[in-house]
């Protein structure tokens, strides 16, 4: 049935001179061709998760012709109850906005996600077969709003092109593809779905409504070439780089991609983390090349493991010279069959003039099977990293299965590293271990197990937290939904877990309770209890030996304002046992002002503050400090005028570290040394952005960036104020940069 302000948005179609055969991307689904496009009339209510339905809240429409698929939601909001706020892509989204998940290959084998918030603002991601979400994909694809007082629109066109699928055609030549569409209302954090499940449901795939479209078989170029210029302040010299991206499609499950020196897209600098553990900062890719298509390879592996980082491409080079290593030239070829995936990359660095440069190779192939009731895939990867400066050749090899079922998901990892180096060679294996039972839409439970022994080394392309590592855990969810003038859903989590080295030495572990309150204003109110049990660290780094410590508890409380209104905030409060017998106290204040629906202003707090701090310093020698650590990011965003955007962002971290007590480790035990260790570490990032849009995958960016360290052995005199002040006026750089891509 059709709502009456369905036809007057109808009549609007023949009282405006639009054209009736072609949608123009404004907003307002106004031309006559979206009545014959499918309807979502039925949504229902998914956080908090009561599954009530709702005919009268949200109107959907998928319609799809030669050029690509068109999504339209119109959603019937107060108008004194929306947020309308723009946000960069793929920045938080502090508005009412419309989120869709399309399965080309309406198979579960992956999927798009994307949103477009009441003020235009845009996210975009790839949905892998695990359900997990990778927000460094960028699309080809437009999205338009409109607003009236009795409700706000949305438009959005993804061309054929701009994303890789497999389809299967029936008889008379019609794909099934899935899509589920969503509104989140920001006034009180409710989510209305067109299905009852989310992505953190393990049947989401095999729930998704399917639309009947018929997709041309076309061949399809893109050239994207691209320009960029920087001027080195510090060092007063320039450099200047041409590349370019080519993309063949011969049709819409094969892809070629080919790019010369690829190294244009990742614009934004790093976050400032001051990073003392052992465990290696995980960094996300922007880069363009190194983000499209890259969920074929995806292998489900517990902890963040992965054989393919594609941060390791283009990194330092093995000889120290470059920072950044040139990468000559990078091709990636993709096949999607119905029932079989096949992908290869290659990417070659520029050798340098010591050979320092790297070679970089990747195979994938798999296997997927879906009918109603369950989907099943399997699989396998090998990937191979050449180093001639250090004469080492390191290989990996998986072979994954994944399960998904309306009650049960599960993945499994079978990996192997062969690494080569000089006249040495060393084997390891790993298995990773992952099981969910989803007893209704707000209770699961899941299991998980990973093992790493002492041998496997995966980081001369992928990524792991540690080797020589088992690890366990099992983690129950539940959600009550209830109605009163507090709350209106408490969300539960309590995990068990268990770490051991390769031979079983007992790690600490960490057993968590968390419950969340979603508030009837609109706000959050969380609290979170750890217990770290006594155990052996040996992972303080520098090759340390194993060091006992007792049991530790943490208790964290953090309330989260409504989004709603020109500002909104957040604040938390953590207190810790830590080390050998110190506390902490941690503070966070995160400030969010929106003067106008165009502009943010973030401003973010973190301080730390405690006596137990326990690192490396060198092997067997370790330090428990008296420190303090302060963070601070300012982030300023938003449209100067149509398709010009600027954003300011200031990150400084400081951190001052009193040496309270110096040990060495000699057998486990721990003998007092005599020494002052204390250090004050500060850095900051500054960054000044202008991008002008002038079309998909075609930006204008003028970049200006600023960084510096101050780090002082044992004199701790200085104020923070003081080592900023000196980073400032000596930087360790000081660029301006000049980029450019156009879409052809």
């Amino acid at each position: 049935m059709k709502t009456p302000l369905f036809y007057a948005l109808t009549l609007v179609s023949f009282t405006s001179g639009a054209s009736q055969s072609e949608i123009v991307l404004d907003g307002k689904l106004s031309e006559l061709v979206w009545q014959d496009a499918t309807k979502y009339q039925t949504f229902y209510q998914v956080v908090p998760a009561t599954l009530s339905e709702h005919k009268n809240k949200v109107e959907g429409r998928v319609y799809s012709d030669q050029k690509g698929m068109y999504i339209g939601m119109i959603n019937y909001q107060p108008a004194n109850q929306r947020q309308k706020q723009y946000n960069l892509q793929d920045a938080f989204m502090q508005a009412d906005f419309n989120r869709f998940v399309v399965d080309f290959s309406g198979d579960g084998s992956g999927a798009y996600l994307f949103a477009v918030t009441l003020g235009g603002g845009i996210q975009d991601a790839v949905l892998t077969p695990q359900l997990a979400t990778d927000y460094d994909w960028d699309g080809a694809w437009q999205s338009a709003f409109y607003e009236s007082e009795q409700f706000w629109s949305i438009e959005a066109f993804i061309p054929w092109h701009a994303v890789s699928f497999r389809h299967k055609q029936d008889a008379h030549g019609y794909s099934q593809v899935g899509v589920s569409l969503q509104l989140y209302d920001l006034a009180k954090n409710y989510i209305y779905g067109s299905q009852q499940q989310t992505t953190g449901n393990s049947d989401f795939y095999l729930e998704m409504p399917k639309v009947e479209v018929k997709i041309p078989q076309s061949q399809q170029w893109a050239f994207v070439p691209y320009a960029s210029y920087s001027n080195n302040l510090v060092a007063n010299d320039s450099e200047a780089n041409l590349g370019f991206d080519l993309v063949y499609k011969p049709n819409h499950h094969q892809k070629l991609s080919v790019a010369v020196n690829p190294d244009f897209g990742q614009v934004d600098s790093d976050e400032v983390v001051l990073n003392y553990s052992a465990v290696e900062t995980l960094r996300t890719d922007k880069r363009p090349f190194f983000t499209q298509d890259i969920s074929v390879f995806s292998i489900p592996s517990e902890r963040n493991t992965k054989l393919i980082h594609t941060r390791r491409i283009g990194a330092s080079s093995d000889d120290n010279s470059e920072l950044i290593t040139p990468i000559d030239v990078a091709a990636r070829f993709v096949h999607q069959g119905e029932n079989l995936q096949l992908a290869g990359f290659a990417v070659a660095e520029d050798n340098l003039a010591s050979d320092a440069g790297k070679d970089f190779y990747a195979g994938r192939i798999n296997y997927t099977e879906q009918t109603a009731a369950k989907n099943w895939q399997t699989g396998m990867l090998a990937t191979k990293t050449k180093r001639p400066w250090l004469a080492r050749d390191a290989y990996t090899y998986a072979w994954d299965s994944q399960y998904q079922s309306d009650t049960w998901s599960g993945q499994m990892a079978l990996m192997r590293t062969d690494v080569t180096e000089a006249s040495s060679s060393e084997q390891g294996t790993g298995v990773s271990l992952n099981a969910k039972y989803q007893f209704s839409i707000n209770t699961s439970l899941s299991a998980s197990y990973l093992r790493l022994d002492d041998a496997f080394d995966n980081n001369d392309l992928g990524y792991s937290e540690r080797n020589n590592w088992r690890t366990s855990e099992i983690k129950f969810s539940h959600a009550i939904n209830t109605q009163n003038n507090w709350f209106n859903r408490i969300l539960q989590r309590a995990s068990f877990n268990y770490h051991s080295d390769d031979s079983g030495l007992k790690l600490t572990s960490n057993p968590q309770y968390l419950v969340n309150f979603n508030l009837e204003n609109g706000g959050q109110f969380e609290t979170v209890v750890n217990y770290f049990a006594g155990a052996w660290h040996d992972n303080l780094g520098y090759g340390t030996d194993a060091v006992y410590v007792e049991d530790n508890w943490t208790t964290r409380f953090m309330y989260i304002s409504p989004y709603t209104g020109m500002f909104s905030w957040a604040a938390s409060y953590q207190n810790d046992q830590e080390g050998l017998n110190g506390r902490a106290d941690q503070y966070a204040i995160d400030l969010t002002l929106m003067p106008h629906p165009n502009w943010r202003i973030v401003f973010n707090n973190y301080f730390r503050t405690g006596d137990g701090w326990l690192v490396a310093n060198q092997q067997n020698l370790i330090t428990e400090y008296d420190r303090d650590y302060y963070a601070n990011y300012i982030k300023i965003s938003g449209l100067v005028m149509e398709n010009l955007e600027f954003s300011s962002t200031f990150q400084w971290a400081n951190l001052k570290a009193k040496s309270k007590d110096v040990f060495r480790v000699s057998n486990g035990d721990l003998v007092s040394q005599n020494l002052d260790t204390s250090f004050d570490d500060s850095r900051f990032n500054l960054q000044l952005k202008l991008r002008y849009k002038m079309g998909t995958y075609s930006d204008v960016f003028l970049v200006y960036g600023r960084g510096g360290t101050e780090f002082i052995e044992r004199d701790l005199t200085q104020n923070r104020f003081a080592t900023l002040e000196n980073s400032w006026q000596q930087p360790d750089q000081e660029f301006v940069t000049f980029k450019v891509r156009y879409l052809f």
